[in-house]
């Protein structure tokens, strides 16, 4: 089982700290949010990872050591911040088979990478995606997702206001089968990039079998008041020692 982690972004959203630490190196308990996500994904069986790596990139290179967590690692560097479908695109030669797509700022629990891949596999699905339902305030900053049944008929990428037509988003996670390849050079958004949502949306447009199931339970770090949550607990065991 192989896994794409998308950790080319700057973290905007968590500076003045991703000014000077590469956003996957900010600590959740401890560790570093990236040393989580590769823990978990080496309990469920993942032994070749790739990461797409670039702001601050050679951090996580000298921090991560090939095989030290039981997976082989790649490293393949996006230049320039051309999106995520334009990250995906340089991975093509990695993807065989069923495989992990996901970010390098989200831990998701094993057991719902186990039910992802399972539904995945007995749903004969070519893509499938990992749900959850948001609040109004939060929805436009997201992926939404329209349904029926558990088959996904639309995904828009930090959708308008009159777009809006319900309360499910993407998180970012996914399987994905080898046919995404096809469908990753999509035309550059209104935000100048090239939107992994919209390889998707062309799957669905071409009949291909795309599904999702909810997870609501998982962490994600996005800006300073996720970073403060996330450690508050470890925090105060450090200041009471």
């Amino acid at each position: 089982m192989r896994t794409i982690i998308l950790a080319a972004g700057r973290g905007r959203r968590l500076m003045p700290l991703t000014n000077f630490i590469a956003k996957p190196l900010l600590p959740v308990d401890g560790k570093p949010i990236i040393w989580r996500i590769l823990k978990n994904i080496e309990e469920i069986g993942v032994r070749d990872a790739i990461i797409v790596i670039g702001h601050l990139g050679w951090q996580i290179r000298k921090y991560l050591k090939d095989g030290e967590l039981g997976i082989n690692l790649r490293f393949v560097e996006q230049e320039k911040q051309l999106g995520t479908a334009h990250a995906l695109n340089l991975c093509s030669d990695f993807m065989k088979g069923d495989f992990f797509v996901m970010a390098s700022d989200s831990i998701f629990p094993t057991k719902h990478l186990k039910e992802l891949l399972k539904f995945h596999s007995k749903q004969g699905c070519d893509a499938t995606l990992s749900l959850k339902r948001l609040p109004p305030r939060e929805i436009e900053k997201s992926s939404i997702v329209s349904l029926r049944g558990d088959s996904v008929l639309k995904i828009i990428e930090k959708p308008s206001p009159g777009e809006i037509t319900t309360d499910v988003a993407s998180s970012p996670l996914y399987v994905f089968n080898e046919k995404i390849k096809s469908y990753l050079r999509v035309k550059k958004s209104e935000r100048g990039e090239y939107e992994l949502q919209d390889a998707i949306q062309g799957m669905i447009d071409s009949g291909l079998k795309v599904k999702g199931i909810f997870c609501e339970e998982w962490k994600h770090l996005s800006d300073i008041r996720d970073f403060l949550g996330l450690n508050f607990r470890y925090m105060g065991t450090y200041l009471k020692n």
